[in-house]
């Protein structure tokens, strides 16, 4: 997995990995943030290996890493799908 930033507005940039595909991310977090608090936010900017794009953010659930640690996966769609 890679790493990479989430920046969505009123949080603080979030830390996680990604995989990517087509016109969609997953994107993992063990970030403490309230996943109530994501459901009024939609749009925000992802940078991954240096480079920024604008993402919606379409699902939030949560989860639980190999360690047992708890955290959130985003499923974010590009707003211009990758050319990979």
């Amino acid at each position: 997995m890679t790493q990479a930033t989430l920046t969505l507005d009123g949080f603080e940039p979030l830390q996680g990995t990604v995989e990517t595909g087509g016109d969609y991310i997953r994107f993992r977090t063990g970030s403490p943030i309230d996943p109530a608090g994501l459901d009024r936010l939609r749009h925000g900017r992802i940078t991954i290996d240096g480079k920024a794009e604008k993402v919606m953010v379409k699902s939030v659930q949560p989860h639980a890493g190999e360690d047992g640690t708890e955290g959130l996966e985003l499923t974010l769609q590009r707003f211009a799908p990758s050319s990979t």
